[in-house]
């Protein structure tokens, strides 16, 4: 898979934490994404969805886990006490999704992200 990643990303533990958990979407890795998730996530899929608790998190990961990205270009990733957002693009084999992702960790000194918001857009 292609990476094209900010060369910034190493300067914040909080800005490593949402390059990788991109990285592991892209490439369908369920228990690294699910290693950063609180229990009680919940994540917004714009226009689409609502999952609530880790493990419908889990079961819809682990549902699109084969549809594995062939591309990767992170764009921004922004933190800021709690919060943090990215955006990019990912490629598949046919199309490409640009996306606006939103997220909020279960506190200012955590690791573990409890909300997600996603905005994403495919293109073909």
């Amino acid at each position: 898979m292609k990476l094209v990643i900010p060369s910034d990303c190493d300067n914040s533990p909080k800005r490593r934490i949402i390059r990788d958990l991109n990285i592991a979407f892209a490439k369908g890795d369920v228990d690294a994404l699910k290693a950063n998730f609180h229990k009680d996530i919940t994540w917004e899929m714009i226009g689409d969805r609502v999952l609530t608790g880790i493990q419908e998190v889990t079961d819809f990961l682990l549902s699109i886990k084969e549809n594995k990205a062939t591309a990767l270009e992170l764009k921004q990733i922004l933190t800021h006490g709690k919060q943090a957002a990215a955006s990019g693009i990912l490629t598949f084999n046919n199309n490409k999704v640009y996306f606006h992702d939103f997220y909020e960790f279960s506190s200012a000194g955590s690791s573990l992200i409890k909300k997600i918001s996603s905005m994403a857009m495919d293109v073909k």
